[in-house]
């Protein structure tokens, strides 16, 4: 029994993308926000397959999330990498229970 060879894998160019923005995303905002974009981003193409006219759209819109993330992921890192409420407000307490202490 001979098979036909295989040519190319299965949903390989609509799974790269999604692997991309997946891994770029995950880099720069997290695990949890890369794994959701590559969902999302896999659903489209999937998605584009069957709508004629979409898979541009998508490649559009996946290039325009890769660059924003690309160029402004740092900025928003290091906004987000800073201290956070719950320390400022521990910090805060403190500082205010010190000077409360020592004006007795």
């Amino acid at each position: 029994m001979e098979t036909a060879p295989a040519t190319s894998v299965c949903y390989g160019p609509t799974m790269l993308p999604a692997l991309i923005v997946g891994a770029l995303t995950a880099w720069y905002l997290g695990l949890r926000a890369g794994i959701i974009a590559a969902v999302v981003t896999a659903v489209a193409m999937i998605v584009a397959t069957f709508i004629p006219g979409a898979t541009l759209v998508v490649y559009a819109l996946v290039l325009a999330w890769s660059a924003a993330v690309y160029f402004l992921g740092a900025k928003i890192t290091a906004r987000t990498t800073g201290p956070n409420w719950f320390s400022v407000a521990t910090g805060q307490a403190q500082s205010w229970a010190k000077k409360l202490m020592n004006k007795r």
